[in-house]
C-alpha cells in the first residue's frame, strides 16, 4: 500500500531479487513496481495476479541479463597485483591496529567483554567488507569465498584467539 495523500496513492506491487553482485542490483533499479490507484482498485482487481507475474518476470529477466562481473584483481597485470597484495597487507595491519586501539579503550572502561568486542569487530569488518565489495564490483560468491578462506587460514584456525590479545591477526 502506498499513501501519498494525492492521486498517486494506491496498491503497490513490487518485486525484487536478492542481488549476488552490484551488477544484479543495478539491473533491477527502477524495475518491478506497479501501482493501482485506490479509485481503480475494484475495477482492476482481476489484474493483480497478472501484474505480479509481470513485475516478477521483468526483474528476473533484468537480473538474468545483468553483465557478468570480474573482480578487478583478476584482470590486472602482475606488477599491479604485487602492489595489490602489498596494499592488502598494509590495510590489514592498519585496520587491525585501529580496531585493537578501540577495543583496548573499551576494555579500560569495562564496557564490553572480550568476546563481545571480538564479535563487534567482526560485524564492523563485515560491513566494511560489504561496502568495499560493492564498490569493487565483487560478487557475493567471491566475497563468501574470501571470507571462508580467511576463516580457514592457518593463522585463524589454529586456535580461537580473543581480538584484544591477538598479536598476529588474520
Amino acid at each position: 500500500m502506498t499513501v501519498f495523500g494525492d492521486d498517486r496513492s494506491g496498491l503497490t506491487i513490487n518485486a525484487s531479487i536478492a542481488a549476488r553482485s552490484p551488477a544484479e542490483l543495478r539491473a533491477q533499479e527502477g524495475l518491478g513496481t506497479r501501482c493501482i490507484p485506490w479509485a481503480e482498485l475494484d475495477a482492476r482487481a482481476g489484474e493483480i495476479v497478472g501484474l505480479v507475474d509481470e513485475v516478477v518476470r521483468e526483474v528476473t529477466l533484468a537480473v538474468r541479463d545483468a553483465p557478468a562481473t570480474q573482480r578487478p584483481s583478476h584482470s590486472e597485470t602482475d606488477v599491479e597485483i604485487e602492489g595489490f597484495d602489498e596494499l592488502v597487507d598494509e590495510l590489514r595491519v592498519t585496520l587491525t591496529g585501529v580496531a585493537m586501539a578501540v577495543l583496548e579503550s573499551r576494555r579500560k572502561t569495562n564496557s564490553l567483554s572480550p568476546p563481545l568486542g571480538s564479535e563487534a569487530t567482526m560485524l564492523a569488518a563485515l560491513k566494511l567488507a560489504a561496502f568495499a565489495a560493492c564498490t569493487a564490483n565483487v560478487g557475493l560468491s567471491d566475497a563468501q569465498d574470501e571470507l571462508r578462506n580467511a576463516i580457514t587460514s592457518p593463522t585463524c584456525s589454529a586456535k580461537p584467539v580473543q581480538v584484544n590479545t591477538c598479536s598476529d591477526p588474520c
